[in-house]
């Protein structure tokens, strides 16, 4: 399902603008709430994160579960470029692919060296995926509404690749 007009811009090129991060929130076991920055690749209608496994790891958890987790992508330069992608779905843990995690870590590492293919490959590191069931997108060209896009269903979303 979608709002009333398509997207005021690329969501797909959006997402696949390299170096943007997406902030990813969920609840951790106490329920608490948990938010981060997180690198990420959209790729195979998912949104693809590596985190690693030591430590409070709550999006691992929200993974393992298969649990609900909110992700957001966004620019903030006014007045010219304000753009926001929100979804929410479940997450889940993904097998090892060092090739997936290669690709996402290129979007953001410029000068590749043996360090990052180390930690790509690193047992230490969980791959997981989201699926973005719901959600929106916006736009605010000089700081002023434009139509925004919802969908509640992942092909609401996807039939934007026509």
């Amino acid at each position: 399902m979608t709002g009333m007009q398509g997207p005021g811009f690329d969501i797909f090129g959006f997402l696949d603008e390299p170096g943007r991060p997406a902030s990813v929130a969920t609840v951790t076991a106490s329920g608490q709430p948990a938010l981060a920055m997180m690198w990420y690749a959209f790729e195979d209608d998912h949104l693809w994160f590596h985190s690693p496994e030591a430590g409070p790891a709550p999006f691992l958890r929200a993974a393992a579960g298969n649990r609900e987790v909110a992700v957001m992508v966004a620019t903030f330069s006014p007045p010219d470029d304000v753009r926001q992608v929100r979804m929410t779905g479940p997450a889940r843990l993904a097998g090892r692919d060092e090739e997936r995690v290669r690709r996402l870590y290129r979007r953001y590492v410029r000068a590749w060296s043996p360090a990052w293919d180390r930690q790509a490959a690193s047992a230490g590191f969980r791959l997981w995926a989201m699926s973005p069931q719901r959600g929106m997108a916006v736009a605010y060209p000089g700081l002023a509404d434009s139509p925004g896009f919802r969908w509640s269903e992942p092909a609401g979303l996807l039939a934007l690749r026509g």
